[in-house]
Parts: structure tokens; sequence; C-alpha cells
């Protein structure tokens, strides 16, 4: 086969493509108990080490230096790390040999595996954390009693999922070791299936947490935006009534000190809302690719968790609405008080600009004045010397000198007026 020549990649192309398998699901037979845990907060570095050192002591390959995710073989089981965006989560497959269902003494904790103290030493803090029972039970249907033992019965969820190829249920119930307790019974699962519904299970437990990180949120916001709008009320109020100037530029420095307030909560809050809605509809959607089906009368996973956990997401947006719709009628309100303040400047100015006009005016007659008086004053004066000039020379030139100088007096004032009315115009076309 002939070398053909490509052009050169993207540089995030092969980053890109290795996105869609970087977090491939854990291997998982039944049967197993697989405990997994997420921590918010915490040294991702911290824990990259300590995973470090628990294939070490395993005699393990490390993880790779750099890596997001890893998978660690320990004796009898696997330890998968993922780094996320808002937490490190840690996947824990033990092997149970011969385990089923009726002959559990104790429920299963893949973490019992972990040297002592190993966990507990983990920075971070604990968003989720559950341990799900992987047994098989072939085709007979589950004893309920067996089942019932292990969760609380008015709480307890469950259902038949992947067209009967497994059964599920949980009660979603914190123990006191804050873990939560899921079964999984293996009718038909192929061997990646099961790791698939795991990581399912896994996923619904920690995205349904880090969606409810926003609901004491919301609540909080609630009553700060109850002050917001009552605030803006009573401006709104004031605002509908005459106010002089000076009040309306009181009035908008004060609709400027709650628009300051809101945005700062907006700019606060919009993540933590945002990342709720998206993690929400994770959940939603791992849930739905369960394909489930009731059991009997009772609630299903998804019956469960609509009922439970959507007014919680309905209330996270329900505060962030409020929050848009406060900064609208704050910029709605700031906009109609500005143009009140706008108008008031433009008639004031109007008013001075009319106050400059007949100042112009009266400047102007008074300056015709003063030229009138100026080509009077200097007509006189030139007259006069016309006459001094004269006088010596009647003999002379036989004029009279008194003559001569009162004829000459329309002749020098017409040519004072002329000259000064040229340079009126001259100055007035620059």
């Amino acid at each position: 086969m002939s070398r053909v020549e490509m052009p050169a990649d993207h540089p995030e192309r092969r980053a890109l493509a290795d996105e869609a398998h970087a977090r491939p699901p854990p291997t998982v037979t039944a049967p197993a108990a697989v405990s997994c845990i997420a921590l918010e907060g915490g040294d991702a570095d911290v824990i990259f080490r300590k995973l470090c050192e628990l294939a070490a002591l395993h005699a393990a390959d490390p993880p790779r230096p750099g890596a997001r995710h890893a998978i660690v073989e320990l004796g009898g089981g696997r330890i998968k790390w993922e780094l996320h965006g808002e937490f490190t989560s840690l996947i824990v497959v033990r092997v149970l040999p011969g385990a089923t269902l009726a002959g559990l003494d104790d429920f299963p904790s893949a973490f019992e595996m972990l040297p002592e103290g190993w966990l507990a030493a983990l920075p971070g803090r604990v968003i989720a954390a559950a341990d799900i029972a992987v047994l098989p039970i072939g085709e007979q249907r589950p004893a309920a009693d067996a089942v019932k033992r292990w969760f609380v019965a008015d709480a307890m969820a469950g259902s038949r999922v992947l067209d009967d190829a497994a059964w599920v249920f949980t009660d979603f119930m914190l123990r006191t070791h804050g873990r939560t307790r899921w079964i999984v019974l293996d009718t038909s699962l192929g061997h990646a299936q099961t790791g698939r519904v795991v990581q399912r299970i896994m996923e619904i437990e920690v995205y349904r947490m880090m969606a409810m990180l926003a609901f004491p949120v919301a609540r909080r916001m609630f009553d700060e935006l109850r002050r917001g709008e009552q605030q803006l009320a009573q401006l709104t109020a004031v605002l509908a009534e005459k106010t002089s100037e000076r009040e309306e530029r009181s009035l908008l420095d004060e609709l400027m000190t709650i628009a300051a307030v809101v945005e700062r909560s907006v700019a606060a809050t919009m993540f933590r809302f945002s990342a709720a809605l998206a993690y929400w509809e994770i959940v939603r959607s791992r849930v739905s690719e369960f394909r489930e089906e009731r059991v009997g009368d009772m609630r299903t996973l998804n019956g469960f968790l609509s009922r439970r956990l959507d007014p919680a997401m309905h209330t996270v947006m329900a505060a962030s609405r409020r929050q848009e719709e406060l900064s609208n009628r704050i910029e709605r309100a700031s906009a109609l008080l500005r143009t009140r303040v706008d108008i008031a400047r433009e008639e004031q100015n109007l008013q001075v600009l009319s106050a400059m006009d007949r100042r112009s005016k009266l400047q102007l007659r008074l300056q015709e004045t003063v030229e009138g008086l100026s080509i009077a004053a200097i007509t006189y004066y030139m007259v006069s010397l016309v006459h001094r000039a004269l006088e010596p020379l009647e003999g002379v030139l036989h004029v009279h000198a008194d003559a001569v100088a009162a004829a000459s007096i329309p002749v020098i004032a017409f040519a004072l007026w002329r000259s000064f009315r040229r340079i009126r115009t001259g100055r007035s076309k620059e």
C-alpha cells in the first residue's frame, strides 16, 4: 500500500480525538464489589502521589505523569483514578469469588482492600461516595426480602434495566460510614456492559450531588434578591413622582449601588448555577440510558430523582431567572432616570444658550452704538484737522476754511462708516 502524505495536523487534533477514549468504564465482572468516591477541593498532585505509592506497594505499573486518568492493578482488584474539572474520583473494584445475594452477611465494600488509613489521608472533601454490590442472579427473580434488608424500605427505589439485563436497587441514603448503597443483580449483562452500568451509577451519585451544591446558594440568594427588589420598588415609586435634579441624581446613585450588588451576586453564582444545570442534565441522561421498567409498586430511579431533586433544580433556575429579571429591571429604571436627568440637563443648556444669545444681541447693539460714537468722534477730529490745515492757506488758495470743513463732514463720515462696515463684514466671514 502506497504511503499517502497528509497535511499538517491541527495542534489540538490528537488531544481532541483521545478525549473520546479518556474515561473508559471500569472493568467489572460479577460477583464484585465496587466502591467510588469523589473528592472536591483536594490537591490533585497529592492524590496522584498517593496513587503512585499504592502502585509501588502492589508492585504495579504507576500512573503516567501528567495523565488525567489511570488504572492501577491491585491484588484481587483494581483502582481507577480520574481528574475532573471540579473534583477527583476514585473507583475501586474488588473481586468477590462465589458471592451471592442470599449469602451476603455484610454489605461488601471495595474500600476494604485498600491499606488502613490510605483513604482517610487523601486531601479534599467528600462530595459523593457509594458502595455497589454487583452480583449474579441468572434468570430467577430476586427475593424481595434478600434485597430490602439492605435498604430503608420507605426510601427504596429500583427497576429492571437495559431490557431485563439487570436489576438495580438503592435508597440514596447515607450510612454511618458516609456512603450510599447500590445493588446490581446481573441477569445477562455482557462484560463491557457491566462496567458501563457501574459507571452510570457512579456518575448519577456524583453529578446529582454536584448539581445540589447550587441549591443552598440559591436559597441564600432569595433573601438578597428580595431586598434588592424591595429597594428597587421604593426607588421606582419615588421616581414616579416629580423630583428635583438633585433628588434624581441621588436616586441614580442609589440605583447604581443596587445594580453593583446584583451584578456582584450574578458574577459569584453564575458558574455554580450553570454547572448545576449541566450536572443535572447528565444525571437525567444517565438515568434514561438505563431504560427502566417498573418493579411492582416500587418507585423507579427516575421517579425518585425527579420527585426529590427536580424541585431543587427548579429553585436554582428560579434564582437564576430572578437575578436576570432584577438586573433587567434595574437597567430599565436606570435608563429612565438617566433620560430624565439628561432632559433636565438639556433644558438647562437651552436656557444657558438663550441667555448667551441675548447677551450676544446686547453686545452687538452695544458694539453698533460704540461704532456710531466712534464714527462721530473720528469725524470730528478729522474735520478739525482739515479746518486747521486750511486756515493758513485761505489767502493763498482763496478758499474759506469753515466752508470746506463743513462740506467735508458727510464725506468723512461716509468713508468711516464704509470702513467700519467692511471690517465687520470681514470678521463675520471668518
